[in-house]
C-alpha cells in the first residue's frame, strides 16, 4: 500500500507545555484556508492508500487549522482514493463538531492521541495537560462515532519504569486501533533535554527499547526505535564558550551527552575499516587549523582515504570528524599552559574512559587502529593504556626518531618530518 506524510506548519500547539516536546514550542505563521487547500492539492496529486497529516499540535484546533479545511481534506481524500487518513489532536479538541466535519463512508479517519503514560501523577510531572480519564473519554467518543484511534506511548518517558509501560500499553490497547510505541529522544528546546544534561534521565538505546517492548506483539502494535532520529543539538541560547584547563570544563555535561550519543546512538560508516585518532587544534572548527590542513593534505592523496575513519580525541572525548562543526566542539579552549599535574592526571583518566567506551561499542567495525599524536602527550598515553587493556594493536604514525627532531618546534605534527611518518606508516 502506498502511503504519504504531509507536514502542515501552521500556528502553534494550543498547549505547548509538555516537557518532552520541542515542536510544541515553535510558532509558525497560521496558514489560511486557501494556502492549506493549495498545499494539499499540490502534495496529493497522485493516488495514495494512506495519508498522514502532521502539524506539530492539534489538527482539530481551529487556531491552527481552519474548521472549513477538515471537510475539504476528507472530500479530497475520497476523490484520491485514500483509504486511511491519520491526523493528530489533543483530547480537548475532540467534540461533536468533529462528527459533522470529518465523517466519511469511504475514508477511515484515525485520530492520533498522545497518551504517553497511563499515570496521572507522571502526566502531571510531564506537564502534559491530560489525565487518563480525559484520554479514555476522548478515545471512547471517537470509536463510538466511527473514528479510529492511534495512541502514542513514550517507552522511555522520564519518571517511568517497565511496570508503568506495561500498564500504559494495556490501557492503550483497550481503547485504540493502533498503539504507537516511541523511543523518544528530547528536542533541545524541551525541558526534558535539561534532565539529560543534568544526568537525571537519558534516552534508550535501540537494545533497551527492544528489550522493553519485546512482549508487545500484534499487527496493531507499531514500534519506532529511531522515530526521533537526532543528535544532541544544544540550542543557541544555551550555548556558552567552554574555556580553561579545568575539571569543570573536562567533565562538562555537554561533552558527556555527546559521548553518550557517540557510544549508544552513533553508527560508524561500515566502509571505513581504518580508524585514525588525531589531536584537536586550538583553532575551531578543527578543519580550519594549520595542523588539520596538514594532516588531511597527506590523507587526501592516499588511495585508501575512503577507508579511513578520522576521529579527534581531545577534551570532549572521541569526536568522529563528521561532527566537528557541531557545538560544543566549535566553542571550547583547553590551554595546555594552564595544566597542572593534577588536571593532567584527571585528563588521562577521563579520556581513557571515553576512548574505552567508544572502542567497546564500535571497535569491531575496524580492522586497523592508528594514532598521530605527540609521543609524550596525555592523550597518547590514554590511547595506549586503553588499547593495551582491550588487546588492540594501536599503531603509532610518528616514530621516536622523527619526534625527537621536531618536538621542540611550534606545532610539531604539522612539520614535514612528522608528516612523512604519517604517510609512510599508513601506506605500509
Amino acid at each position: 500500500m502506498k502511503d504519504k506524510s504531509i507536514f502542515l506548519r501552521s500556528g502553534k500547539c494550543g498547549w505547548g507545555k509538555c516537557i518532552f516536546c520541542g515542536w510544541g514550542k515553535y510558532e509558525y505563521s497560521k496558514m489560511t484556508l486557501h494556502e492549506l487547500k493549495k498545499k494539499i492539492d499540490k502534495d496529493l496529486e497522485k493516488r495514495v492508500d494512506i495519508l498522514k497529516i502532521f502539524n506539530s499540535g492539534s489538527f482539530l484546533d481551529e487556531d491552527q487549522i481552519p474548521k472549513a479545511f477538515r471537510s475539504y481534506l476528507v472530500r479530497k481524500c475520497e476523490l484520491m482514493g485514500v483509504k486511511k487518513l491519520f491526523i493528530e489532536s489533543r483530547t480537548e479538541y475532540v467534540d461533536e463538531s468533529l462528527v459533522e466535519d470529518m465523517k466519511s463512508d469511504k475514508v477511515k479517519v484515525i485520530i492520533g492521541i498522545g497518551l504517553e503514560v497511563a499515570d496521572d501523577e507522571i502526566l502531571k510531572k510531564l506537564d502534559k495537560g491530560l489525565t487518563v480519564e480525559k484520554y479514555v473519554k476522548a478515545a471512547g467518543f471517537l470509536r463510538k462515532n466511527g473514528f479510529g484511534v492511534r495512541s502514542y506511548v513514550l517507552v522511555n518517558a522520564p519518571y517511568t519504569n517497565q511496570k508503568t509501560l506495561d500498564r500504559t500499553v494495556e490501557l492503550a490497547k483497550k481503547y485504540s486501533d493502533y498503539v504507537c510505541l516511541l523511543n523518544w529522544s528530547p528536542h533541545g528546546y524541551s525541558e526534558a533535554f535539561d534532565l539529560w544534561i543534568n544526568g537525571k534521565w537519558k534516552p534508550f538505546t535501540e537494545k533497551q527499547f527492544n528489550d522493553a517492548t519485546k512482549n508487545y506483539k500484534g499487527k496493531n502494535i507499531e514500534k519506532y526505535s529511531d522515530e526521533f532520529s537526532f543528535v544532541p543539538r544544544i540550542p543557541p541560547k544555551k550555548q556558552e564558550w567552554l574555556r580553561g584547563a579545568t575539571e569543570k570544563v573536562l567533565l562538562h555535561p555537554y561533552f558527556r551527552v555527546w559521548q553518550e550519543y557517540f557510544v549508544e546512538g552513533y553508527v560508524p560508516p561500515k566502509t571505513k575499516k581504518i580508524l585514525l585518532f588525531i589531536p584537536c587544534s586550538f583553532r575551531k572548527p578543527y578543519n580550519l587549523s594549520h595542523l588539520h590542513k596538514s594532516i588531511f593534505s597527506v590523507l587526501y592523496k592516499m588511495k585508501m582515504y575512503d577507508k579511513i575513519h578520522v576521529c579527534v580525541v581531545s577534551t570532549p572525548g572521541v569526536v568522529p570528524y563528521s561532527f566537528i562543526k557541531q557545538y560544543p566542539f566549535t566553542k571550547y579552549d583547553w590551554p595546555e599552559w594552564e595544566e597542572t599535574p593534577k588536571i593532567k592526571k584527571k585528563y588521562i583518566e577521563v579520556t581513557q574512559k571515553r576512548v574505552e567506551d567508544y572502542l567497546r561499542a564500535h571497535g569491531s567495525n575496524y580492522k586497523k587502529f592508528y594514532n598521530y599524536f605527540k609521543l609524550d602527550s596525555e592523550t597518547y598515553i590514554a590511547l595506549h593504556n586503553v588499547c593495551t587493556k582491550l588487546g588492540i594493536g594501536l599503531i603509532d604514525c610518528l616514530t621516536k626518531e622523527a619526534y625527537e627532531k621536531v618536538k621542540g618546534e611550534k606545532n610539531p605534527l604539522s612539520l614535514e618530518e612528522a608528516l612523512k611518518d604519517l604517510k609512510s606508516t599508513l601506506n605500509s
